[in-house]
């Protein structure tokens, strides 16, 4: 068995030395080593977990180590005890962190954060990891799905900005399908009735499908639209002219409210009707003289109440 051994770790570090890399020797943990209890014989050296970058950065750099290094943790694996077994799914996981930079790479483009979706990956990795029977096959068989399903739970349950219910959702993906279907095979855009009939959906169904488009990533209001300098938001608002009016109104009602009742008729008749001072001296039987006097003094009124901020001035009748 020591010979074997030996003859097992020659030809190891003559693959090393032929890829031009640097590797720690890891011994093959055996349960069969003669004179040794099996708790013995699956007790690694304590050297041999107390370096994990070690292993994992030359590993990377060569997928077919990496492959055989993950042969033998999941060997080691099928026989340790809960202790050891531990550490080798974190070596597992340490091992295949590059599976999950890959996996994230894939969704990358869809308006996630490249970096967030690396550790969504990395959770999904871990979670493999704990749930991994090694005696069903590879680990990174296992772990790939494990960690896309992950990141396709993370889109829809996490990625939206205005969030639909699960139904659109789901009818959002099968609408978008049939629609690159029916263009190839109609060669133009396929219309709403033609998509409904095409899915066994309503009309509605597939409006409301389509409308999802803009709710997964919102644009940004400050992006710039066109050749000006204008953003997006400054695009879709405008001045509201009626702002002015509410406020002037809202000052004007306690001010207004304190006059007599013949003033405020007077200031109806002439703000409000328009109505020339001619046509106010006829309905009220006086000159056009005294409507303006009347006016004069109804205004300085309204200018002083509303220029008075603790004491309000009584109005002149």
């Amino acid at each position: 068995m020591v010979e074997k051994t030996v003859e097992q770790s020659a030809a190891f570090l003559s693959n090393v030395r032929q890829a031009r890399m640097t590797i720690s020797i890891t011994p093959q943990l055996s349960p069969a080593t003669p004179g040794l209890a099996p708790t013995e014989a699956l007790t690694p050296p304590s050297s041999l977990y107390d370096d994990p970058d070690a292993i994992v950065e030359p590993v990377e750099r060569n997928p077919q180590l990496r492959r055989e290094r993950s042969a033998q943790l999941t060997a080691d694996l099928l026989v340790a005890d809960e202790t050891l077994a531990k550490e080798l799914r974190r070596r597992l996981v340490l091992l295949h962190l590059d599976a999950a930079e890959s996996v994230a790479r894939h969704y990358s483009g869809r308006g996630q954060d490249h970096q967030d979706l690396v550790q969504v990956a990395r959770l999904g990795l871990v979670e493999a990891s704990v749930r991994y029977d090694p005696s069903l096959g590879s680990f990174l068989g296992f772990a790939l799905p494990t960690m896309m399903g992950v990141i396709r739970r993370h889109f829809r349950d996490r990625a939206w900005s205005v969030k639909p219910p699960r139904c659109i959702q789901e009818n959002a993906a099968v609408v978008a399908r049939a629609r690159e279907d029916l263009t190839h095979e109609l060669l133009r855009w396929p219309t709403v009735s033609e998509l409904a009939d095409y899915l066994s959906l309503t009309e509605d169904e597939v409006r409301a499908a389509r409308q999802v488009d803009g709710c997964f990533q919102a644009s940004s209001l400050d992006v710039p639209v066109g050749q000006r300098a204008e953003s997006l938001g400054e695009s879709l608002s405008q001045v509201e002219s009626r702002y002015d009016l509410v406020e002037t109104s809202v000052t004007l009602e306690p001010a207004y409210r304190q006059l007599s009742e013949r003033d405020r008729r007077l200031v109806y008749l002439r703000f409000y009707s328009e109505l020339s001072q001619r046509e106010i001296a006829d309905e009220f039987g006086v000159s056009q003289m005294q409507i303006s006097r009347w006016l004069v003094r109804v205004l300085r009124s309204l200018r002083q109440y509303l220029s008075e901020d603790d004491e309000q001035v009584p109005l002149a009748s």
